[in-house]
Order: C-alpha cells, then sequence, then structure tokens
C-alpha cells in the first residue's frame, strides 16, 4: 500500500494518496498506523502492547472505522505509448499586443510569424480523424502560443468554422489575455466553449506586469471582457502569473479577483525569471515566500466559495502523466513543428530538441516516431521513476519537464526547490482540508473549471 507519514508543524500528516484519505496525528499514531500497516502487508497479527492500551485502542479503532488500511485501489492505468492526439492545439501566432514582463516566450518581439491556414485545417483534420477511429463523441480544439492568438483573427475564425464543419462535434477553447475589440469579444461568446483569461488582478498589478506594447495598462480593457462573460453566464478560468514580493500582493489580487467578478477558478503560477524570454526555476527561499502567499490566498478564496490552484499541488487528481499534451495533444507552432509541449513556441526553447516530435506540411502531419518515443521514456521511465518514494508521485507525476528543468540548477529529480515547493503547498492544502471537513480529508478537490485550467496550462 501507498502510505506516507508526512510531517508538518508538530504534528503528521497520514496520507494514502490512492484511497484518497488523510488526518492528522500526532508522533505516537503515525508510529501506531506505520506498525499496523506493516502487520497488516505481512498478514500477520496485531499485537496490542500492554500500556497505553485503551488509547491504541481508541487509534486503533478510528483508523479501522475510515477504512484507512484497506488495500489500495487500482492506480491510474497505463498510458498507451501510441501517439493518437484528439485534441489540436493551434499555437496561431508570435505576434502580440501586450509586452507582459515574465513573458518566457518574448510574445510580440522578433520577426512576426503566423500559423498557415493550412497547417491548421491539417492538425484539425487529424486530431478528427483520431477520435472518430477510436469511437469518442467528440474531438477538441485549443488556440494557445506564445503570443497572443487573437491577433491572428482572420485564422482563428476560419479555424473554427472548420473545426465546425466536421462530423463529429468540436469543444474549442481560447486562451487569450482578453483585450478585444467589442465585435471579437461577441464573436467569442456566440462561437467558442471555454475561455482562459490571462489576468494577474489588481490594477497596480495588472497594468505593472501586463502593459501594452505601448506602455499604458491593460486592466480596464480586460475588466471589460470579464463583465462581458459574467454577464453572459459564458464559461471561464483565470490564469495569474505572480512575481515577487508574493506574500500579501497575492493575497490582495486573489481578493479582488473574488470580490470583483465571478470567476469560480483561478490557477496561479510564480514567475522566477526577471526579465522577458528567460526560462528560470525559483531559489530556496522564493519558493518558501511563494509557498506562504498561495497558502494565504488559497484561504482567501476558499472563503469566497471559490477554487484557487497551482499546477505543482493537486492531491485530488491521480495521474500517470503531469500533462496530457504530450499523449493527447497534436500541437503545432507557427513554424509548422509537431511540439509536446504549449510552451515551446519556437527553437529557442531550451528544450525544443527534446520536445520536437514531427512536422506538419500542407499535406500530413508527420511524427518522428524516434523522437517521440524519446521523450515518451524521458516522461515515463527516467524522469518519473525518480519521484516513486514522494508523496506527490500519484498528484504532479513527476512535474511538468519544462519548468522542472528550469528550476533544477543541476540538482537532481525530487531535490530542487520547485520540487520541495510541490511538496509543501501539496502537504498544506491536505491539512487545510483535514481541518475544514471534521477531521479527514476523503478526496475534496477542484472545480471543474480548475480542472480545464490546468489542461491548458
Amino acid at each position: 500500500m501507498d502510505l506516507f507519514a508526512i510531517p508538518i508543524e508538530d504534528k503528521v500528516i497520514l496520507y494514502r494518496p490512492l484511497r484518497r484519505l488523510a488526518f492528522v496525528g500526532n508522533q505516537a499514531m503515525a508510529d501506531l498506523v506505520l506498525d499496523l500497516a506493516r502487520r497488516e502487508e505481512a498478514a500477520g497479527t496485531v499485537e496490542q502492547p500492554v500500556a497505553s492500551s485503551a488509547a491504541w485502542d481508541d487509534a486503533a479503532q478510528f483508523v479501522d472505522a475510515i477504512g484507512f488500511l484497506e488495500p489500495d485501489p487500482a492506480p491510474p492505468p497505463e498510458l498507451s505509448a501510441t501517439y493518437c492526439p484528439t485534441t489540436a492545439v493551434l499555437l496561431l501566432t508570435n505576434r502580440c499586443n501586450l509586452r507582459c514582463t515574465y513573458c518566457y516566450a518574448s510574445g510580440g518581439e522578433g520577426q512576426p510569424q503566423d500559423l498557415s491556414p493550412a497547417l491548421a485545417r491539417m492538425v484539425t483534420d487529424w486530431a478528427h480523424q483520431n477520435a472518430v477511429e477510436l469511437g469518442y463523441p467528440y474531438f477538441e480544439l485549443t488556440f494557445h502560443g506564445g503570443g497572443e492568438p487573437v491577433q491572428a483573427w482572420g485564422l482563428l475564425q476560419e479555424a473554427t468554422a472548420h473545426a465546425r464543419s466536421k462530423e463529429l462535434p468540436c469543444r474549442i477553447s481560447l486562451v487569450s489575455n482578453g483585450v478585444f475589440t467589442g465585435r471579437q469579444l461577441q464573436w467569442v461568446l456566440d462561437n467558442l466553449d471555454n475561455l482562459t483569461i490571462s489576468f494577474d488582478g489588481r490594477k497596480e498589478t495588472q497594468d505593472r506586469q501586463r502593459p501594452h506594447a505601448s506602455g499604458r495598462g491593460s486592466f480596464e480593457s480586460v475588466m471589460r471582457t470579464i463583465s462581458a462573460l459574467d454577464e453572459a453566464s459564458f464559461s471561464y478560468g483565470i490564469r495569474m502569473t505572480a512575481t515577487a514580493p508574493w506574500r500579501g500582493q497575492l493575497v490582495e489580487d486573489v481578493s479582488f479577483i473574488c470580490e470583483e467578478t465571478r470567476c469560480q477558478a483561478m490557477q496561479v503560477e510564480p514567475a522566477f525569471n526577471t526579465r522577458r524570454g528567460e526560462h528560470v526555476g525559483p531559489a530556496r527561499a522564493q519558493s518558501e515566500a511563494f509557498v506562504d502567499a498561495f497558502m494565504d490566498a488559497f484561504e482567501v478564496a476558499q472563503g469566497a466559495g471559490r477554487q484557487l490552484t497551482y499546477s505543482g499541488a493537486r492531491p485530488w487528481l491521480l495521474t500517470r502523466t503531469f500533462c496530457m499534451a504530450p499523449h493527447t495533444a497534436c500541437i503545432v507552432n507557427p513554424a509548422g513543428q509537431l511540439v509536446s509541449c504549449y510552451e515551446v513556441t519556437g527553437g529557442n526553447h531550451p528544450l525544443s530538441k527534446i520536445s520536437t516530435v514531427g512536422q506538419v506540411t500542407g499535406e500530413r502531419v508527420v511524427v518522428d516516431h524516434q523522437a517521440q518515443g524519446a521523450l515518451w521514456a524521458y516522461l515515463q521511465e527516467q524522469k518519473r521513476s525518480a519521484c516513486r518514494d514522494c508523496f506527490c508521485y500519484w498528484h504532479c507525476a513527476g512535474d511538468c519537464y519544462t519548468r522542472a528543468h528550469a528550476a533544477s540548477s543541476g540538482e537532481s529529480q525530487g531535490n530542487s526547490p520547485r520540487c520541495a515547493m510541490n511538496r509543501k503547498i501539496t502537504a498544506r492544502i491536505l491539512l487545510w482540508y483535514i481541518m475544514n471537513n471534521d477531521g479527514i480529508w476523503q478526496g475534496q478537490g477542484a472545480h471543474p473549471q480548475a480542472m480545464q485550467l490546468m489542461r491548458e496550462f
């Protein structure tokens, strides 16, 4: 059985990830549970100690009553190594109307590049055909990119119409900075199924971190979009990026969103790079500061009936892979490269070589099976196997390989500041749910829109 005793503050979280069960005890309770588990697995008999028998009895009865030592259910099924994606992800352009201070892709800089309509159709057709052959009831299309997808407005409309013309229904989503004209906004409401808005919170935060190319703020424009989404009861989530100093600032930004919008699900990711185009992980002190800030903001969101998530800490999710993109998504960038990550928008990404698994032409999608197999082996065998003794093993599943690479700083898998950050936030989320659900965590977790956010980033 997977069983962990996680020290936290002056207590211990007793955790069964596959059973989605956790509770808090002292060290004596932890010792008792670990002893009972060893005896259970050895099919031996549990001998009651002579001293403190009443307390021992009560503790053992509690553990038995909640089924804590029952066998693990089957883990998530093994993923097929066969690459047969049913989601088309179009990285439409590197053009952007904003100049976000932390943009990993330097959106809006350099020679403009747009995905061609022919390649967009080819990838969409392939995802649709795969879904038909697999007997799926629908396929999916997502607009993403190292720039703002709406900057390729005609292509976005054309690709949407093409997807809607197919035999199977298509679920279409857009990841955007939310700066729309009135006509664009109405088209989004009329034609798309889901929207993820990149928005960082209060006016001072949004305007400082996400200015227009001219330098003026983007807050007012994005708030108009969010107000229209709320008025139309349109399905959307907010993707926040937080920069230092996190303590206080993140709480205020989350509070603002909870008070001024109807958004039910927010995902926040910390940015540690100090200039655009960087891929940088945290130092130890930075990761610890973000943990404290995240938990303060998490409690604010929970108090408002909203969900705040961070991609590296998701105990409600059992999975063999951090992200399904390398397995179920056909992601094409403006250069026509078939890539395995939404963030690999071109050859300047440090992991572009391992992440490029094919090429799309105007006639067909060509998968490089050797490259795809090498990536698969890296994700499933080399990278994730190093995490087997971690209590986050079934949740972050080896973590995001692009972010973990940036965060490693030469340290081995599992020892980086990002891994420490993931473990600390996961433990504190578990503790929060335990303390707010009669002393036991039983799988409480994310809002469905939060799960959508995690699929898109």
